[in-house]
């Protein structure tokens, strides 16, 4: 595999872990409201974090059944320059 989409895949891997990540610090800040139990909220917040990290695994494995070629927006070339 080229080395280019070798990059591509590292960085899409990266970009799906940002994502899925930043979503279940949401659901947390949410449910941490919306427990009135500290403790209660502790294993709620043992189990998304475990289910989101099991699907930051799941969908960054399946990324080896891909080739992926990442296409840079005139914005990546923007932020990437600074």
């Amino acid at each position: 595999m080229s080395n280019s989409k070798e990059r591509s895949k590292v960085k899409l891997a990266g970009d799906i872990k940002a994502e899925v990540t930043d979503l279940f610090e949401k659901v947390l800040d949410y449910a941490q409201i919306a427990c009135p139990e500290n403790s209660t909220f502790k294993v709620l917040r043992g189990k998304v974090l475990r289910a989101g990290n099991d699907c930051i695994r799941s969908l960054t494995s399946n990324l080896d059944r891909y080739e992926v070629e990442f296409k840079p927006s005139c914005e990546d070339i923007i932020i990437k320059c600074k």
